[in-house]
């Protein structure tokens, strides 16, 4: 009897121990809980590369921040993000504040999306691979648990609609999209 109970204390304190090793830091990101969750299930999700350059792989080779803001005060209402620079050389995301309540896996792929924007080169393939990234993630989370995508939030609909049109019509929709979009008319 005691070498089950010692059996059963040892896998419950690895399954602990495992739990808390596994769980990931990113107060060097954000402060905000919901944007830590989007942070969790893009690790969840094996996006190491998106974590990566959010952690310092960047140009800047700092943590890049991320935060709910009101966007339109910058003049950029009808935007879901946008990547900036900061005074101190390094990076931030905002989110538009009008997204906190969207489901965390959608803002996952605003900021896996945003991370794409890092070298701020001010070009037509940085917006397709981040597009393409955006696409690639909400994929992910869709083949993982297809539920997701039938919730109601105003960048659920933008996601399932940029995916189908990039599954069914390929990288060269996403092009056209980009290049018939009046905010993308300055890339080069």
């Amino acid at each position: 009897m005691k070498k089950v109970i010692c059996t059963i204390v040892t896998v419950l304190l690895l399954v602990v121990f495992n739990q808390t090793v596994s769980a990931r830091d990113f107060s060097t990101i954000t402060k905000n809980p919901k944007i830590a969750q989007a942070l969790e299930s893009l690790d969840r999700i094996n996006r190491e590369d998106v974590i990566s350059i959010l952690n310092g792989s960047n140009t800047s080779r700092k943590p890049i921040r991320i935060m709910f803001r009101e966007l339109e005060v910058y003049g950029l209402a009808n935007c879901e993000a946008v990547t900036m620079h900061t005074k101190d050389g390094g990076l931030v995301i905002f989110i538009n504040k009008k997204h906190e309540t969207a489901p965390a896996e959608t803002i996952a792929c605003l900021i896996a999306h945003e991370s794409q924007h890092h070298p701020m080169s001010g070009t037509k393939a940085e917006e397709i691979k981040a597009w393409l990234t955006e696409i690639s993630t909400w994929n992910t989370f869709v083949r993982n648990n297809n539920a997701i995508a039938s919730t109601q939030s105003s960048l659920t609909k933008r996601l399932n609609y940029i995916s189908r049109l990039y599954n069914t019509q390929g990288e060269q929709r996403i092009q056209g999209i980009i290049a018939q979009n009046p905010m993308y008319a300055g890339l080069n």
